[in-house]
């Protein structure tokens, strides 16, 4: 039988010429992107069952983001359509939703953000209600720095917000957030424009769900945008996990992907300890190639994923040390669920 004419170019010129592009261009980001994915990984499934935090060691101010697995900074960001706190609430509610304007489609704008008592800027309720909002797929946030000091917060007494669900790449994900002595703080992220920013918080609880198939889309859309600026399609992700003990997983994630007509497959593996400091533990980490290209490319990024195998690192950073990670529980199965307590 007639082998395709692809299959003998994945042995000649064009292998060679995609050997070169994979070490200059993609070998650093594919490398970043899959410690990412398994730290993310790590965070949904690592705590199934009771977890005792009570040893959790702070984070002291002035840690580096890269020094954790993961960073929350972005878990409690809100966009201001102006460079300063609003003087009143009712500005503060015409701010955030000009903020959102080209993030998000509310189906009534009117309902989305509810503020009540206090003494403006210090607030004893606000309610920020995204349910049925649409994000908008074309939308690029900007990085978030590492926050600076602000003398410019707002204080809010008793916060929520709530997303059931957020419809996103047509995928639903249900979302709710509160807290108890909430400040936000005046931030900017890399373009300059002004955020308000999670500072400190006495209590907060986050609870977050989503059906395996919705998951599996979002990493699909997100792969597939991220693929395509270095020339590759992305046409399907798959995961597994397995759980090893109450804090201990197996993560195996696969993703299949086409250079112009020719296939490349490549599936990642780890196991994954996190102790009861909440540091995380990568071990067993492996890449492993499949279809036509996948065993060439593997070759590119096997050196580089041995600097992150036995390497231990805390979880989660938050961008403030006055806040700390309480408790995290996840329940797997068709249906991802975790839920986390937070505070100062």
């Amino acid at each position: 039988m007639r082998l395709p004419r692809w299959v003998g170019a994945a042995s000649g010129p064009f292998a060679r010429q995609w050997a070169d592009r994979v070490d200059r261009v993609n070998r650093r980001e594919a490398l970043r992107r899959g410690v990412r994915l398994l730290g993310c990984v790590a965070l949904l499934w690592g705590f199934h069952g009771a977890t005792n935090t009570r040893n959790l060691k702070r984070l002291r101010p002035g840690n580096r983001p890269d020094r954790a697995w993961m960073n929350a900074k972005g878990m409690c960001v809100f966009p201001l359509a102006g460079d300063e706190i609003p003087r009143t609430g009712g500005q503060l509610a015409d701010s955030l939703l000009g903020g959102w304007r080209d993030i998000f489609a509310f189906p009534d704008r009117g309902r989305v953000v509810e503020l009540a008592g206090g003494r403006y800027p210090a607030i004893d309720m606000m309610t920020v209600d995204l349910t049925g909002a649409v994000a908008n797929p074309r939308h690029k946030s900007a990085p978030i720095p590492d926050p600076i000091p602000s003398s410019r917060s707002l204080a809010v007494n008793h916060f929520s917000m709530v997303a059931e669900p957020l419809l996103s790449h047509r995928a639903k994900i249900n979302m709710r957030v509160t807290g108890t002595g909430v400040r936000f703080d005046l931030q900017h992220d890399k373009q300059g424009k002004p955020i308000l920013m999670l500072a400190d918080a006495r209590e907060g609880t986050l609870h977050f769900d989503v059906t395996r198939a919705d998951l599996e889309r979002l990493m699909l859309a997100q792969a597939k945008e991220a693929a395509a600026a270095h020339g590759l399609m992305v046409r399907s992700v798959d995961f597994d996990l397995d759980e090893l003990g109450p804090r201990s997983l197996k993560a195996d994630f696969h993703v299949s992907t086409l250079l112009g007509f020719v296939p490349a497959g490549l599936r990642f593996t780890a196991r994954v300890d996190i102790d009861d400091q909440m540091n995380a533990r990568i071990s067993d980490l492996a890449c492993d190639g499949d279809e036509v290209l996948g065993p060439l490319i593997v070759n590119f990024i096997r050196p580089g994923l041995a600097k992150y195998n036995g390497k231990t690192k805390p979880l989660v950073a938050f961008p403030s040390g006055n806040l700390r990670l309480r408790d995290v529980q996840v329940h797997g199965g068709e249906r991802i669920e975790l839920t986390a307590r937070f505070g100062s």
